[in-house]
């Protein structure tokens, strides 16, 4: 079916809020070998993924717990701070130390962590197929970052400018949600304007908007299935505890992707063949190339949504953990090599991840089992959970690096 101008809209405005969402996050992993080697903590780059990520999790347990009452506008406005913050940082952190570096780093992956998690939370308003405009951004996100990295690094720029330079995208990001997103069914939106409806008829209930806007095709992929509502008087820990489990196998699913990718894609990676004193440029290069590789695959997965969808995420599960494996083994004795396998090996391992992501959100999104008021709360979960598997896995890199890796 045709997209309409509306959906298109959004699909646009959420592809560039989340690659520029995810957009620092990225560049600071792909600079992450580099910053730990200034500061002479090679064995600590495992470090400044978890500052990426780890306080993150305390940002989304805000937004879950806390804040889920405040409105986006509010949380998107401080968000934007925070990540400018965080830019500012760690440019400024060469002249400083490596505990700074890693402060600041803490602030972008706040930023990132907290800005998926309110994005994710507000697309419940949206048509369930623009996850993909969202999830296909955070892919390019990855590829455009460490790209951008790579460039900078061999036109001979140095970290703190380069920080410098993605300063001006948080603007366009805070333009994006205020400008650049419309609510289905909101006055002043294409589909009151083509019904000539007033502003009462144009507020539609959320649970509606599926049937009414016909920019997506809603799939009745689960006939016969109700909204599983709390019991009369539920209490708010009822609540919490019946959202989790109605979405616990998503999220877990979610969490022990990520432990393994990660775990895969950093700590495998960063030991994963000698590159200290090569001449080669792909081996000298070795970790910001296979970090691009990684967020290639990435963004081919988490754009893949309207050709193919998986339902069974727990296949995806299985493989990354065999991939995880494959990884450990190369980095303990890296009996592969040339780095062109490798390359190829990491591209494998970002398309696990990705098609997780973007299948369990949808499926999350798309459940008919949970009530449209509660799907905020289980996305939540999930996103919380993502940050529970990317911590767990920085804290096993950092014990890999000090012991049977070191």
């Amino acid at each position: 079916m045709a997209r309409n101008a509306l959906f298109i809209r959004n699909w646009i405005s959420f592809h560039f809020m989340g690659n520029i969402n995810n957009f620092s996050y990225c560049v600071v992993n792909a600079a992450g070998q580099s910053l730990a080697r200034y500061f002479n903590n090679e064995n600590n780059i495992g470090l400044i993924l978890w500052a990426n990520i780890a306080f993150g999790f305390a940002a989304r347990l805000l937004n879950t717990f806390v804040l889920e009452k405040v409105g986006p506008k509010l949380k998107i406005t401080v968000n934007s701070v925070i990540m400018a913050a965080g830019l500012i940082g760690v440019a400024l952190s060469v002249y400083i130390n490596f505990a700074f570096c890693i402060f600041s780093i803490a602030l972008i992956g706040i930023s990132s962590s907290f800005g998926e998690s309110v994005i994710l939370s507000h697309m419940k308003q949206f048509p369930s197929d623009l996850v993909n405009g969202w999830s296909s951004g955070t892919g390019v996100a990855g590829v455009s970052g460490t790209l951008f990295y790579i460039g900078m690094v061999t036109a001979g720029l140095s970290n703190s400018k380069i920080f410098y330079i993605i300063l001006p995208t948080v603007g366009i990001y805070w333009l994006l949600f205020f400008f650049g997103l419309k609510v289905p069914g909101l006055p002043g939106t294409e589909d009151n304007t083509k019904t000539g409806k007033g502003d009462k008829e144009g507020l539609l209930k959320k649970d509606q908007l599926a049937e009414n806007d016909t920019s997506v095709a809603v799939e009745d992929d689960q006939p016969g299935v109700e909204p599983m509502y709390g019991p009369p008087g539920e209490t708010k820990k009822q609540r919490y505890i019946r959202c989790a489990k109605l979405v616990w196998w998503n999220a877990l699913n979610l969490s022990l992707v990520y432990f393994f990718e990660y775990v895969a894609s950093v700590g495998g990676a960063d030991k994963a063949i000698n590159s200290t004193d090569s001449q080669d440029w792909f081996v000298k290069n070795f970790y910001a190339i296979i970090s691009f590789c990684y967020q290639l695959g990435v963004l081919c997965s988490r754009s893949s949504l309207q050709f193919i969808k998986i339902k069974r995420i727990e296949v995806l599960t299985v493989l990354q953990g065999a991939n995880m494996v494959f990884w450990i083994l190369q980095a303990q004795y890296k009996f592969i090599g040339s780095v062109w396998p490798l390359f190829i090996l990491m591209i494998y391992c970002g398309l696990l991840g990705g098609a997780s992501y973007v299948n369990a959100f949808y499926l999350i999104l798309h459940d008919k089992k949970i009530p449209n008021e509660d799907r905020e709360l289980c996305i939540n979960y999930a996103a919380l959970l993502v940050t529970v598997g990317i911590t767990s896995a920085s804290c096993f890199i950092l014990i890999m690096d000090h012991t049977f890796l070191k």
